[in-house]
């Protein structure tokens, strides 16, 4: 791989490569239905399999599997099926500086953080493949004041059509989809990480910061219907110590009439703007199913009749910073995933009910500062959100 370029320029990609998918991916244990529907799979909650990544000194050297769905929910696999991977994770700096959260050996250089996800046989990142995303890059910045110390990145949901089934890398009913992460610098020695999540003051590891979502889409399967939302819902959102207090909507997307085993693949970007704030800020967002356009949690009918309570993706973020980072205001936001209609949405008469696709942002400052209401981060819509839905059957 070459030696990446500049951050503006990985943005770019990173949105042309949002705006450019195809299609989603629905979460599910293993529901296999008939020919006719989809089938979905998801790594759900606490998703990740390991706990941190080696810092090599050059690329996708001593990379790890973080997640992977199995041949247990992939399940067969045939020719003139269309396959849909996507997901996210969150990559964290440490050992800033020596003490107990030190997780490893110390280092203040800036490394670079890589994902892609792989079709393999088996859940190694050495296996051989095919490619289901584009690889996308992080400069994951360790240095003070600008630091990220986590940094996220997202796998917007990509098809993949299977021309034939025998030439996969795998037997057909026994693959799987791995997402791949590694991490380098030039200046790295054995012994640097990052790690999977969340670094804590003790030393451990807090994760469930990201999932993997794959749907697998027949070849006998309508294709997804799809739905957009451009106008953010709220233009700005409030920066305080208290984050659930302060979350905002930024989109919405109405279902209408969702059913039991429809599938719902998203994808979404903003910016988010802090250059008229006097100090770096941690923004936070996560996509719910929800019985309002305005909802910031999932509550009522949509926790009861979507997949995991209607937590579509984990909550995750990074340090948006007013110098250079990996992630310069205004910050790009990008989130990938999915979720499964498991009851139908339905009232106590049998009467339709209209869910929501929301997009749910949230900001705290950084460092020990003095916060009013009027701080704000300013909202721009880069591609919106997407909904597509793959119908029951």
């Amino acid at each position: 791989m070459s030696k990446p370029g500049h951050i503006a320029g990985r943005v770019a990609l990173a949105v042309s490569a949002l705006a450019a998918l195809l299609a989603a991916l629905p979460p599910a244990t293993a529901s296999a239905g008939p020919a006719t529907a989809s089938r979905l799979a998801t790594t759900g909650n606490d998703s990740e399999i390991v706990n941190a990544v080696p810092i090599a000194t050059q690329p996708h050297v001593n990379e790890r599997v973080a997640m992977s769905v199995g041949p247990d929910q992939l399940g067969q696999i045939g020719s003139g099926d269309r396959l849909w991977a996507g997901g996210e994770v969150q990559v964290s700096t440490t050992c800033v500086v020596p003490g107990p959260r030190c997780i490893g050996r110390r280092y203040d250089f800036n490394p670079w953080i890589t994902a892609r996800l792989v079709l393999a046989a088996e859940p190694s990142p050495t296996a051989a493949g095919i490619s289901l995303s584009q690889e996308v890059t992080a400069h994951c910045k360790q240095r003070r004041p600008n630091r990220n110390h986590h940094c996220t990145l997202s796998l917007p949901n990509l098809e993949t059509p299977i021309v034939d089934a025998a030439a996969l890398p795998c037997p057909a009913n026994a693959c799987y989809v791995n997402l791949v992460v590694g991490a380098w610098a030039k200046k790295a020695k054995r012994g640097n990480r990052v790690v999977l999540g969340g670094d804590l003051p003790d030393g451990g590891v807090v994760q469930d910061k990201g999932r993997l979502n794959v749907v697998v889409n027949p070849s006998a399967a309508a294709p997804p219907t799809e739905s957009t939302s451009t106008a953010p819902v709220n233009a700005s959102v409030p920066v305080t110590e208290t984050q659930k207090e302060t979350r905002r909507v930024i989109h919405s997307v109405e279902i209408a009439e969702a059913r039991r085993g429809d599938v719902l693949a998203f994808d979404t970007s903003f910016l988010a703007s802090i250059e008229h704030l006097a100090f770096n800020t941690f923004i936070g967002t996560r996509v719910i199913v929800a019985t309002s356009p305005t909802a910031t949690r999932s509550s009522g009918l949509a926790k009861q009749v979507a997949l995991l309570g209607g937590e579509a993706t984990e909550g995750n973020g990074f340090n948006c910073t007013q110098g250079s980072s990996g992630y310069p205001s205004p910050c790009t936001v990008i989130k990938a995933g999915a979720t499964e209609i498991v009851s139908d949405a339905v009232d106590n008469r049998g009467r339709p009910v209209p869910l929501y696709v929301n997009v749910v942002s949230a900001a705290a400052p950084k460092l020990s500062v003095d916060v009013t209401p009027a701080d704000v981060f300013n909202v721009s819509p880069l591609t919106g959100l997407r909904v597509l839905r793959f119908p029951s059957g």
